[in-house]
């Protein structure tokens, strides 16, 4: 009997005292939020991975494709770079690291003022074998994984900016 009345203080404790959590991933955030986000240009970015990028966050932000006015500009500048990690005895290497990073700056169109200015980076690895064709395919599947996960991070620092705004 005292471990179900324990046990029942608990639960009230707890959903008395809730800490305010609130998702940003979920369908229905902030509406005002939503239409800052919706409001956003994402200009063009060079080579093919700056268009992968571009996609996925247009898909992000705007994932209905409301038409909308514009009120800011999102300028990003893709970078990639190589690094062989593992090597045999012959000196070749196994195994490399793949990394993507993207600075990217928001700017309000009426005024051109930079509103906020930040850098996302991404690693992933992959196996340098024998096979050129195996290589290279593991070496776009990591590229595509990094691109993935610099969208998930400037849509979340975006979304954070807002809501703080």
């Amino acid at each position: 009997m005292k471990k179900i009345r324990l046990f029942l203080y608990l639960i009230v404790f707890f959903v008395s005292t809730s800490c305010g959590y609130e998702p940003i991933y979920s369908k229905n955030i902030n509406k005002n939020i939503n239409k800052e986000l919706l409001s956003i240009s994402v200009k063009n970015i060079k080579d093919r991975p700056g268009q992968i990028l571009r996609n996925s966050l247009l898909n992000e932000l705007n994932p209905e494709r409301e038409r909308v006015i514009l009120k800011y500009n999102l300028v990003i500048e893709i970078s990639e770079s190589k690094t062989d990690l593992a090597y045999r005895r012959d000196m070749a290497a196994t195994r490399a690291d793949l990394e993507n990073s993207a600075k990217y700056l928001l700017t309000e169109i009426k005024s051109g003022e930079i509103i906020l200015k930040q850098v996302a980076k991404s690693i992933s690895s992959f196996d340098i074998v024998e096979s050129v064709y195996a290589t290279l395919i593991a070496e776009k599947d990591a590229r595509e994984k990094n691109l993935q996960v610099l969208t998930d991070d400037i849509y979340t620092n975006l979304v954070i900016f807002f809501k703080n705004k």
